[in-house]
């Protein structure tokens, strides 16, 4: 049945696939509108910038935006989620809590923790101490995502580019423009093993009410959930929640336990919003220079402490 979906699913999503325009990518850097919005408002900062916002027409002129269109519905009845969406997570790729870096080079974030209430993650005294030495010039390089391994969960849904959502019968299937992709089935009654590990980890789904509901876990623990290296370990569990507001947004949760890096368990959220777009096709290491900068960077490093 996996394999099935997955043919499926690969099987739409090739169906006129386009290139989008140069001046539509959101660079891996972050751009300058990083952060720039409020939380949940749509057209706010962060990558939301790639459209110009889906947001309305207030402030252009046009008077009052028009009300979005209700929640698209499937033959059952069930929200119709299929689309692609980009996120406007305010920068979460550079860290999931409010910064102002003095590092130009690194932009601000807005901050996704919505619980706990002051938006500081819930880190263990010893994990906090790893995630300030991740922040080291010469830690780039350990960065999983640099050496092209798929980002995880939840971070592939926040890094700044888009996904595709598929709903083939008895699945939900989440295709990353990032070159990865989520099978998640609605009605599997096992659990995978413990001893198998996956970079994405294992996720099952099922619907409550209008809001689909997303367990996920058997990480590898080996996953930054940003490039300022936010952490997880194997222990990890997320329970993510995408509950559509109309046909063009989806409010995303996403909860994560994981009992030996966080005092307790941390909710982050942010904004879907519907593109009249269809994903790039994207190489990792096509005419990227990064990997080899950060490897240089990490060699000086240590060679100056043999000195």
């Amino acid at each position: 049945m996996v394999l099935k979906a997955v043919t499926i699913a690969l099987a739409i999503a090739s169906i006129g696939v386009l290139a989008l325009p140069l001046d539509a990518q959101t660079p891996r850097a972050g751009g300058p509108a990083q952060g720039a919005g409020a939380a949940g408002a749509p057209g706010g900062g962060g990558a939301q910038g790639r459209q110009g916002g889906q947001g309305g027409e207030a402030g252009r002129g046009r008077g009052a935006a028009a009300p979005a269109p209700p929640v698209r519905r499937l033959p059952d009845g069930k929200p119709n989620l299929q689309g692609v969406y980009m996120a406007d997570p305010g920068g979460a790729n550079y860290g999931l809590e409010r910064r102002t870096p003095a590092d130009p080079m690194t932009p601000r974030t807005r901050g996704v923790v919505v619980d706990p209430p002051d938006g500081i993650l819930p880190l263990q005294p010893w994990a906090r101490q790893e995630v300030v030495n991740r922040e080291r010039p010469e830690r780039g390089y350990d960065d999983p995502t640099a050496h092209c391994f798929v980002a995880g969960v939840p971070r592939s849904m926040y890094v700044p580019s888009p996904m595709q959502i598929l709903q083939p019968p008895g699945y939900v299937v989440i295709l990353h423009e990032r070159m990865s992709w989520r099978i998640i089935p609605l009605d599997r009654k096992h659990d995978l093993p413990d001893h198998v590990r996956l970079w994405q980890g294992d996720s099952v789904g099922h619907w409550e009410g209008d809001t689909l509901v997303v367990e996920s876990k058997n990480f590898n623990g080996r996953t930054w959930l940003n490039e300022v290296g936010d952490m997880t370990s194997h222990a990890l569990t997320v329970v993510e929640r995408f509950t559509p507001v109309n046909a063009r947004r989806i409010d995303y949760r996403a909860t994560l336990t994981d009992p030996v890096v966080y005092t307790r368990p941390f909710t982050i959220a942010f904004p879907l919003n519907l593109q009249d777009d269809e994903l790039l096709e994207v190489a990792c290491l096509e005419d990227d220079q990064d990997l080899k900068h950060l490897k240089d960077v990490k060699d000086e490093f240590e060679k100056s402490q043999k000195k």
